[in-house]
């Protein structure tokens, strides 16, 4: 026990080292780590977010349903799986408050290194390596290529360091036919990431498959202990029905699923960079003068790096010579590379959407375990084969960036443009070269050489990354953070505040801010709302809600940065349709045009202009025409008519002119919401139909006057119900679509997780008794 807790505790020490040396500059300059392009204008506020609904959580025990801050209201139960909301490490951030988000990131980014590097260890136990090689995989796996490029994406790294655990599972299935650890670990990923599990159960068919094989030498009993596992993952499914179903159903409605049939990428430097990356830690190089560039960011985020040691020993396969294991590795990995380098094999791994290389973590791991089998039993490597193999990489590493520029046709830039590249290249085949000499001469302590090497590799190129990275402009301070996020106000609330004072009607209303993207939020991020809790017209978000399709084919005008996930409302028309009732700018020309503004304030915090809109359209009005969207969009109708016109699906027109009764518009009033509702009232001289601007979510149950009404999807996503002739007292509750069925599939996944975890431990008890009886006996 005192033996395996110090080396535990020499792991945590050489973990510890490079983590001080990739951070070090940042916390002697006192700069915040900003890695990665998404964790400004996404992470801070979904951060934000998160804490604000689970606080409110804890004070009213409304469930965190539904963000109305989040662009026109989100169903944030669901959307939010694939970010932060089932993130352990976002959950343990509630603790720490009080700590900015740039510190409390930079402590749990730490803490997963450590989970990495312990998990991986863990695993390599497991699988009978030799210590000082279990430190040097379990370092590879944690400062690995992948770990480090998708660090700035805090929901990917938190997936990424449990993953040995998760094949742990696997392996002890296949040893002791012990369950549990598999079954835990099934809940845990599924939970952190749904986007990764589903990559994760793709590769697990191929290396179940594989580990079976290699421990068992043959497939005796394969079929019935696979259907056993698979019971297994399926209960752990089943345990997060309440998270997962609600997903499932949110994402089917995003237009980013689909298939894509492409045998081969078109631009070749992509399989040149396949093969770099295993070599070179390319996170230096990826986003800067880059010879591999494909102006694709799909096709450059590719991350196989796992140290100099792990990129010379994975190829030696070929000169290993024990035959078993040689074959059934060299299949896994002619199906895993097969998979690699099709664009249809990419797009499967990312969920039938586009082709994507960010699934390459699985081959990674796959390398650090390969490569840590054949350093454990190095005596059964072939040595002249491993010098040919060594010469070969060492030689090719120097050539890839040459090569490169030729297939490009700018040799010329080699010299100049792509120098301080090439000497990359040029020093990491010096690096594998020592690690060659050092395993040919296999001096005494010569795994304690490829173990200080391993170190400083790591620690520094990890320094040189974040060392390059610091910003020492006023844009990358603390301070500046915090100045761009309290523009508006001081304190929770204050804005809001401010605004439904200035009209004793917003109090009992549901209105929209217009805030311009450059002067206000300084360009910072589309999802300031979020900081100030506005209901805002701008987001950049991946899962938005899959009703803004609609919006989008309606007013392609919507999108901004030509980015399929960055939407700026700044359309009058559709401002006017979406209750735009305030602005807040610092110069009258940047109000939109064709609005009724008029100033109710020119001094708001010194310099800020408030205008409102004299025009203000209610969040619920009714309609007394419709017209298909097909019809709408094929007259190019102006967005001016969503208005004035219902728009909606061809098959629900006709029930639709069935309500319109009323000839007069009205408006809901009394409006109150938050939470996970929202209530008002109309009185209407007859039958009619009402557009509200929330968007379409089956989840949303609609009441009026105490009985349930059937929704529509009209107006480019949005939704509209039938209005009765009198008074009207409308009732809105949100429950995400499949959350009542996920609980009960919860509930029915735990009890049946009882059952095995009952059963196993009866098996170990008997198990043990057995052996003690055994004992007694012999004696």
């Amino acid at each position: 026990m005192k033996k395996e807790f110090k080396h535990l505790l020499i792991l945590g020490v050489l973990t510890g080292i490079v983590c001080l040396a990739m951070f070090l500059p940042n916390i002697l300059n006192h700069l915040p780590v900003i890695y990665g392009t998404d964790l400004k204008p996404e992470q801070v506020f979904f951060n934000m977010e998160f804490t604000n609904l689970m606080n409110n959580f804890f004070k009213t025990g409304t469930l965190p349903f539904y963000s109305w801050s989040m662009f026109l209201g989100t169903n944030y139960w669901a959307s939010q799986t694939f970010y932060n909301f089932g993130d352990i490490f976002t959950w343990l951030s509630l603790l720490v408050q009080q700590m900015n988000f740039f510190d409390k990131t930079l402590l749990f980014e730490i803490i997963k290194f450590f989970v990495s590097s312990y998990s991986m260890y863990f695993l390599l136990k497991e699988m009978k390596i030799e210590t000082k090689i279990r430190y040097i995989g379990a370092l590879s796996f944690a400062f690995s290529g992948w770990a480090i490029f998708f660090s700035g994406q805090l929901m990917f790294h938190s997936f990424y360091c449990f993953v040995p655990l998760y094949f742990l599972g696997v392996e002890r299935y296949i040893k002791n036919n012990k369950k549990i650890l598999f079954l835990f670990m099934v809940v845990l990923l599924l939970i952190s990431n749904w986007y990764y599990f589903y990559t994760v159960s793709i590769f697990t068919t191929l290396y179940y498959t594989y580990r079976y094989y290699v421990i068992n030498k043959n497939f005796k009993n394969y079929i019935i202990n696979t259907l056993r596992i698979i019971g297994v993952y399926f209960i752990g499914i089943l345990i997060c029905g309440a998270i997962f179903l609600p997903t499932i159903f949110y994402m089917t409605g995003n237009d980013r699923i689909g298939i894509n049939h492409d045998l081969f990428f078109g631009d070749k430097q992509v399989y040149i960079h396949l093969l770099a990356s295993m070599f070179v830690p390319n996170y230096l190089y990826i986003y800067r003068d880059n010879v591999f560039e494909t102006n694709w960011h799909v096709t450059r985020e590719i991350c196989l790096y796992a140290g100099s040691v792990v990129s010379l020993i994975i190829c030696q396969i070929f000169a290993y010579k024990e035959k078993v294991f040689k074959i059934a590795t060299l299949i896994f990995y002619g199906v895993i590379v097969l998979i690699v380098i099709v664009p249809m094999g990419n797009a499967m791994m990312h969920g039938f959407s586009e082709p994507s290389f960010r699934w390459l973590f699985l081959v990674v791991f796959l390398n650090i375990i390969i490569s840590c089998h054949l350093l454990n039993d190095f005596e059964n490597i072939d040595k002249k084969i491993f010098k040919y193999v060594a010469a070969i990489i060492c030689i090719l590493v120097i050539l890839l960036v040459p090569f490169s520029t030729i297939v490009r046709g700018s040799i010329s830039s080699l010299l100049s443009e792509y120098f301080i590249q090439w000497i990359l290249f040029v020093i990491c085949s010096i690096l594998i070269g020592f690690v060659a000499f050092i395993l040919l001469k296999k001096k005494k302590n010569f795994m304690n050489y490829l173990l200080i090497l391993t170190v400083l590799e790591f620690s520094i190129f990890g320094a040189i990354l974040y060392t390059t990275n610091l910003d020492f402009s006023e844009n990358g301070s603390y301070e500046f953070f915090e100045q761009v996020t309290h523009v508006l106000q001081d304190e929770d609330n204050e804005l809001n505040n401010y605004l439904d004072y200035l009209n004793t009607d917003n109090y009992e209303q549901y209105y929209r801010v217009y805030v311009p993207h450059d002067s206000i939020y300084w360009y910072y991020s589309h999802n300031m709302s979020v900081a100030y809790q506005l209901n805002g017209l701008m987001v950049y978000f991946s899962t938005y809600s899959p009703s803004v399709n609609k919006l989008k084919e309606l007013a392609p005008q919507i999108i901004d940065y030509s980015s399929a996930m960055i939407f700026n409302i700044t359309d009058p028309d559709l401002m006017n349709f979406l209750n735009v009732k305030y602005a807040l700018v610092l110069n009258e020309n940047e109000l939109p045009s064709k609005i009724n503004w008029e100033l109710v304030d020119d001094n708001y915090r010194g310099s800020i202009k408030v205008y409102e809109n004299k025009n203000y359209r209610a969040i619920g009005t009714t309609y007394s025409k419709v017209l298909s969207s097909t019809d709408f969009i094929q007259s190019k109708t102006s967005v001016s008519e969503l208005n004035n016109i219902i728009v909606c699906d061809e098959s629900d027109v006709k029930e639709i002119e069935g309500f319109l009764g009323s000839k007069n518009s009205m408006n809901l009033e009394n409006v109150q919401y938050g939470g996970n509702q929202l209530t008002g009232a109309v009185v209407s001289d007859d039958s009619a139909f009402m557009v509200i601007t929330v968007p379409y979510d089956e989840g949303w149950k609609i009441l009026i006057n105490g009985q349930e009404v059937k929704k529509f999807e009209v107006n480019g996503g949005f939704i509209g119900i039938p209005i009765e002739k009198g008074t009207n007292n409308v009732e809105m509750y949100f429950t995400p679509q499949g959350f009542k069925l996920g609980v009960i599939m919860s509930g029915i996944g735990i009890i049946l997780a009882g059952v095995v975890i009952s059963l196993e431990f009866i098996r170990e008890y008997k198990k043990r008794k057995l052996l003690i009886n055994k004992g007694i006996k012999d004696k």
